[in-house]
């Protein structure tokens, strides 16, 4: 067999590992978060005593990898103050390593301790109160303070028509992301009925704009919400279905309440979340990049990012707009190209477009990213 028969077979593997690892690494990350999230293994209260703040103790590591928070009871607002058990800011290099070397034996340590604490019937009833509150469904909307500020929010099923630019796809690509979508669908009708404003983002919102649909290769679906909001659209996901759905905290531990992301268990995939903040001053909205200060995240991507940190005014996004993605409603922003091309640049023209005579899809080369090195 010879080089050149070898190489396409070279190719096809290397993605496919690729897709192992990356699929066991969001697998990990998955974990991590249903870790970080969980009361019994990631909580400290204040009042802790005995064989309790004993577990505590030993659960110091798996706490400190794993964003742990100190609780306590709040007695005039009848509520539990929830705040990071530690600092991050300095000694990180020292306390992370040896935080990792000590992770195992103190969570064997840990749990046993606690779970012996639980025998106490009023550990059980703080444990199980703080759980309810974090776990709570109800929503308390910021509509008549967006509407204060000037943000003119509205319910976007009956605001003004969008219409795509009605560029073609390849017949069958409109199939893509299928179970994402039914997650974008059910998502949109429950922010909808909570009147929490939203609006689809990213490759969603060029997809809507170019196709009225999903981009043939695009690999997730985006949404935006106002920062104010990040709380609500906690409590609001909880009401999916969880045989189907899982929303997850996945903001930074330097950023709280930046970034949701809804777990598809179907397919393996997620629906990103972005949180958007707010300048009354200005009168403007600002993308947060939730991981913009994480080690873990390449430069490239963290650049690639700040491109899409400009400040938007209040109207390119509101009032929101009704477009269609694929046959479901969704809520665009009001001056969709505008908002786009703060984000892209001016040309939002598909870089291929489909062929009816080829079935495929062939370069525009005047567009202007054919011009970037190495973009062929």
């Amino acid at each position: 067999m010879s080089v050149i028969d070898i190489f396409p077979k070279i190719c096809n593997f290397f993605p496919k590992v690729t897709a192992i690892f990356l699929n066991i690494g969001m697998l990990i990350v998955s974990l991590y978060h249903v870790y970080y999230q969980n009361v019994f293994f990631n909580t400290s209260f204040d009042e802790a005593h005995g064989i309790e703040k004993v577990g505590n103790f030993f659960l110091v590591p798996s706490q400190y990898l794993c964003e742990g928070k100190v609780v306590s009871y709040n007695e005039e607002a009848h509520s539990f103050e929830i705040n990071q058990r530690f600092q991050y800011e300095t000694n990180k290099r020292f306390y992370t390593p040896l935080a990792t070397i000590l992770f195992t034996p103190g969570l064997i340590l840990g749990v046993a301790c606690k779970g012996l604490a639980f025998i106490s019937p009023k550990v059980q009833e703080r444990h199980r109160n703080l759980y309810n509150e974090m776990h709570q469904t109800e929503v308390i909307s910021n509509n008549d303070n967006y509407l204060r500020l000037g943000i003119k929010v509205n319910d976007w099923k009956e605001g003004e028509t969008f219409t795509s630019q009605g560029y073609k796809r390849k017949p069958g690509d409109e199939n893509n992301l299928r179970e994402d979508k039914e997650a974008l669908k059910e998502i949109a009708k429950l922010l909808h009925k909570e009147k929490i404003p939203f609006w689809v983002d990213c490759g969603t919102c060029i997809g809507a704009y170019r196709y009225g649909g999903v981009i043939p290769w695009d690999n997730d679906i985006d949404l935006s919400v106002l920062v104010d909001d990040f709380q609500n659209v906690m409590n609001a996901l909880r009401k999916l279905d969880p045989k189907r759905f899982v929303a997850q905290n996945w903001s930074c531990r330097g950023r709280p309440g930046s970034y949701i992301r809804v777990y598809v268990k179907k397919n393996r995939n997620h629906i990103d979340i972005y949180m958007n903040d707010i300048n009354p001053k200005e009168k403007t909205i600002t993308y947060i990049i939730a991981h913009e200060n994480s080690h873990f995240m390449a430069e490239g991507w963290k650049k690639r990012e700040r491109a899409q940190r400009a400040s938007i005014p209040f109207d390119v996004i509101f009032p929101l707009k009704r477009g269609e993605f694929d046959g479901i409603e969704i809520p665009v922003p009001n001056q969709i190209e505008r908002f786009l091309s703060s984000k892209y640049g001016p040309n939002l023209k598909p870089v291929k477009v489909y062929s009816t005579e080829t079935g495929a899809y062939e370069k525009d080369l005047t567009h202007p990213y054919w011009e970037i090195p190495l973009a062929h």
